[in-house]
């Protein structure tokens, strides 16, 4: 594989195939990486966090105010603050203070929230699997006959049953790194919890052996990581481009990486480069493109504020006070998001859309150079030998 040949092949397909350029666009808004940090990167170190506790095992994490709502409590619904407990009948009493003095249904605006962010939870999932497997196979069909593809043509290749395997193969790998994670966490933690209620000369011991564990732990974590994210590129191809089950896809993307380790390894190393450089020059190109966001401002605000007047004005036929304009407001700022960063979803797309195209392009060379392999060599025509008889 000339791996020259594929970065050149990926940069002219980038800036000749407009139509891949919305596809790349919904990727980058939904995130489309294998190592996906979650719509609230750089909050890592805010203290301001909200917990809902949904079992005994399970608590979900959103930004905001510094609080606990825990679902199993015994009595109900227990709000925990920073400065104490709270029972849900506080809570009700104080939900109700608000509907009474600022003329707020507050409870009518948090169903609408959870609606809309479920819904779009549910959506971006959706299109982000259509999209990749649009572009992926988008890209393949330009390879093998030279044309390319509209965007209602990429859509019909992406609306296919190969986009929801590709999502149970990544909900499978999903789960089982998951369960994994949570055994490797307890076995590196298990002499400190056998050391419990022994003597403090033991206990300090399993101590330090804990946490050499747990960093031990964290570094072979790391490397699964890296390994996974490189043979889950195969895999996903395999998927998409040859059509297969979920477990032969898997099993051709890790026979593939390990008969062309070197060959996948150098494309991986590229694409991870291509991730870590985009980082900075990314914030350069939002400074920028500060003047351009200052249009597309405006123009959320255009689009974002026809849903949020319709929603108020229907909510407004049966609710009082600020609660319509609220609830018209949390309409309308989905769209006020994606046009107003849609200048950054642009240049973004463009880097999804490259790394794509070296993958797509770099499995077909290394599914070539395996079909090649496996060709039976031609057998050479049978010669008399001198002197024998016609």
């Amino acid at each position: 594989m000339n791996i020259k040949t594929v970065l050149q092949k990926a940069w002219r397909m980038l800036w000749r195939y407009p139509a891949l350029w919305l596809f790349g666009a919904i990727l980058a808004l939904v995130g489309a990486n294998t190592i996906y940090t979650g719509p609230w990167k750089g909050q890592e170190n805010n203290n301001q966090w909200t917990k809902i506790k949904v079992t005994n095992t399970t608590t979900i994490q959103l930004p905001g105010v510094d609080m606990t709502i825990d679902l199993t409590a015994p009595e109900g619904v227990r709000i925990i603050t920073e400065d104490g407990t709270s029972s849900w009948r506080e809570f009700s009493d104080l939900v109700d203070q608000l509907n009474r003095e600022a003329s707020i249904d507050l409870r009518s605006i948090l169903i609408e929230f959870a609606v809309i962010l479920v819904g779009l939870l549910l959506l971006g999932t959706i299109v982000r699997y259509f999209a990749e497997t649009a572009m992926i196979r988008m890209v393949n069909e330009a390879e093998e006959t030279g044309r390319h593809l509209g965007i209602l043509e990429g859509l019909r290749r992406g609306w296919s049953l190969r986009a929801v395997r590709l999502f149970l193969i990544d909900l499978i790998v999903g789960i089982l790194a998951a369960l994994v994670f949570i055994v490797v966490l307890g076995l590196a933690a298990a002499p400190v919890l056998l050391a419990i209620g022994s003597h403090e000369a033991f206990v300090i011991t399993a101590g330090v052996v804990t946490v050499g564990l747990l960093v031990l732990a964290g570094y072979l974590w790391l490397a699964a990581s890296a390994v996974l994210s490189l043979v889950m590129q195969t895999v996903r191809r395999a998927c998409v481009l040859e059509d297969q089950s979920l477990l032969a896809s898997i099993h051709q993307g890790v026979a593939m990486t390990k008969h062309h380790l070197k060959e996948a390894g150098l494309v991986w190393l590229i694409w991870m480069g291509i991730r870590l450089l985009w980082a900075p020059i990314g914030l350069l190109i939002v400074i920028l493109l500060a003047p351009v966001l200052l249009l597309t401002i405006l123009a959320g605000v255009a689009l974002g504020g026809l849903p949020a007047a319709l929603v108020a004005a229907i909510t407004g036929l049966f609710m009082d006070g600020a609660t319509p304009w609220i609830m018209g407001a949390l309409a309308g700022l989905p769209i006020f998001i994606v046009v107003t960063i849609s200048p950054i979803l642009f240049v973004s797309g463009l880097v999804e859309i490259y790394k794509s195209c070296i993958w797509t392009l770099a499995y077909r060379d290394l599914r070539a150079m395996e079909r090649t392999v496996q060709a039976p060599a031609p057998q050479s025509p049978m010669v008399p030998a001198h002197g024998a008889a016609d």
